[in-house]
């Protein structure tokens, strides 16, 4: 379940939670999140149970720990592991990943998607399907880099124990790697999607915010992160607490939002990116 506060300041905050068997009869949601009509929406049971649990017990495989990076390294309560990069700042790369360097995990996803689910299209035919029936049935598939090579749909993430994500927005358009988006596709801002496979013991809820990055005076820390407390203390919020097998899509870039800490012995393992759509509104584009 979701749960809300009674709103205090900031912008209202809109989720919905669906079945994945209803998806027909939300065909606009993605629409509406891109006009700020909606926040978010969960869809419950997105990912069958068999083939969840088959894609957790093979991450915790020996002769996949080798494919296991950390991107936020020495960030205190803050480092996540992942299996390929994503398009986004990292502690160790402030501003994200060099082309060259994402171009080398766009090379490398499809042996990974084999070694993870057992065939390299992996999951993607059905994210396809799951994130172009929120967009009214049309199209939805990765982008093309200028020079031609398709860029990675998924990354996989682990949230171990103890760990969090900290407050922010998604706001990362300007990173040099988009350079290389095609031109027709929107920039005015960015959803964040993702596929939980495994639910920690405890925490590890998603928490969003009637706070935009674009709102003047945001709470700062002197350390320039956003102040979670001032959040707490002033904003609406929305608890999203999620299953495995559930997706969840919603409005990463202009709102503020952030991962509780992981409580108990079981890591937040999820799969997923962000996404955009086209100027003229005919297909969806999804990345890692």
């Amino acid at each position: 379940m979701h749960a809300s506060t009674p709103a205090r300041e900031g912008h209202p905050l809109r989720f919905s939670t669906i079945d994945a068997a209803d998806l027909a009869d939300h065909a606009d949601t993605i629409e509406a999140i891109y006009d700020a009509r909606h926040t978010g929406i969960v869809v419950r049971g997105a990912f069958p149970a068999e083939r969840t649990a088959a894609t957790v017990a093979r991450l915790g495989a020996a002769d996949l720990a080798d494919q296991w990076a950390a991107p936020n390294a020495g960030m205190t309560g803050g480092e996540i592991r992942t299996i390929g990069d994503a398009a986004t700042p990292t502690f160790t790369a402030l501003r994200g990943p060099s082309i060259e360097r994402y171009g080398d995990n766009v090379a490398q996803h499809a042996r990974r998607a084999a070694a993870v689910f057992g065939d390299a299209d992996g999951p993607t035919p059905a994210v396809q399907g799951l994130l172009g029936g929120l967009f009214g049935g049309r199209p939805a598939a990765p982008p093309v880099f200028d020079d031609g090579f398709t860029w990675a749909p998924y990354n996989l993430r682990a949230l171990d124990p103890g760990q969090q994500i900290y407050s922010h927005h998604d706001n990362h358009f300007g990173l040099e790697v988009y350079k290389r988006m095609p031109t027709d596709l929107d920039r005015t801002t960015i959803l964040s999607w993702f596929i939980t496979l495994q639910a920690p013991d405890a925490g590890g809820e998603l928490v969003v915010y009637g706070l935009w990055g674009s709102d003047p005076n945001l709470p700062m820390l002197p350390t320039r992160f956003i102040d979670t407390a001032a959040l707490e203390a002033h904003f609406a919020k929305e608890i999203i607490d999620l299953r495995a097998g559930d997706l969840v899509v919603f409005d990463a870039g202009r709102h503020v939002h952030r991962v509780a800490p992981i409580q108990g012995a079981r890591p937040r393992l999820t799969m997923g990116g962000f996404l955009t759509i086209d100027t003229a509104r005919t297909r969806l584009a999804f990345w890692s």
